[in-house]
């Protein structure tokens, strides 16, 4: 994660314990200055994270499109097929936590985190990147289509089968992520980083022949 620098987010050193059912404000659909440990998360819609750190929550199937989540922690929860599209992240990490189908598509994610996540199929379409960084995440399948993306870093993650087509990949480090095959638009892969290995292999993907000395 050379050169990318996250923000991480801002909690308060003791924060009060407690549960989703007492944490959670129906009346602006809201938790902050929270631990939430454990748990089942409900929520009707549009919900507000505000300095929350949230435990081995389960987030499975969790509806919140057009959500703000800022300072937030998510440490071992399970967030398979989670929608948080249309959203805003700002200063969040993701440790340790499944991810699974989650849909983050036409979000702002900016100074978040993901760090030894099970991203699979997980969804970042259309979404603007700033200040974001992968790092030991299984990201096999993933969508990242027509995305912006700048100081984004895909350190030694798991990314075969993902696809960046649309996204221009100027400034992106792949020497250290491992695929056998990722579909990108070729116009877009100016200013990419790979491997010599890497580089071959996008070749014969876009059907040029490589001379084996």
């Amino acid at each position: 994660m050379t050169g990318v620098k996250v923000r991480a987010p801002k909690l308060m050193r003791e924060l009060p314990e407690t549960t989703w059912e007492d944490a959670f404000d129906e009346e602006d659909s809201s938790i902050r200055t929270s631990c939430v440990e454990g748990g089942q998360a409900s929520a009707g819609g549009r919900v507000i994270f505000d300095g929350v750190l949230f435990r081995k929550t389960d987030f499975r199937g969790f509806r919140a499109p057009a959500s703000e989540l800022m300072d937030v922690v998510f440490d071992g929860c399970d967030l398979s097929n989670a929608d948080f599209s249309r959203s805003s992240l700002h200063r969040c990490e993701f440790r340790g936590s499944k991810l699974t189908g989650a849909v983050f598509s036409e979000s702002m994610l900016r100074d978040v985190r993901f760090t030894d996540c099970a991203g699979r199929y997980s969804s970042f379409n259309f979404s603007k990147l700033l200040s974001v960084a992968f790092d030991g995440c299984e990201l096999e399948s993933a969508d990242f289509v027509d995305c912006s993306m700048k100081a984004v870093a895909l350190g030694k993650n798991r990314l075969d089968d993902i696809s960046f087509l649309d996204t221009d990949l100027n400034g992106i480090d792949l020497t250290k992520a491992e695929f056998s095959r990722i579909t990108v638009t070729p116009g877009k892969l100016a200013g990419c980083k790979v491997t010599r290995e890497q580089a071959i292999g996008f070749a014969r993907t876009f059907g040029i022949v490589v001379e084996e000395e």
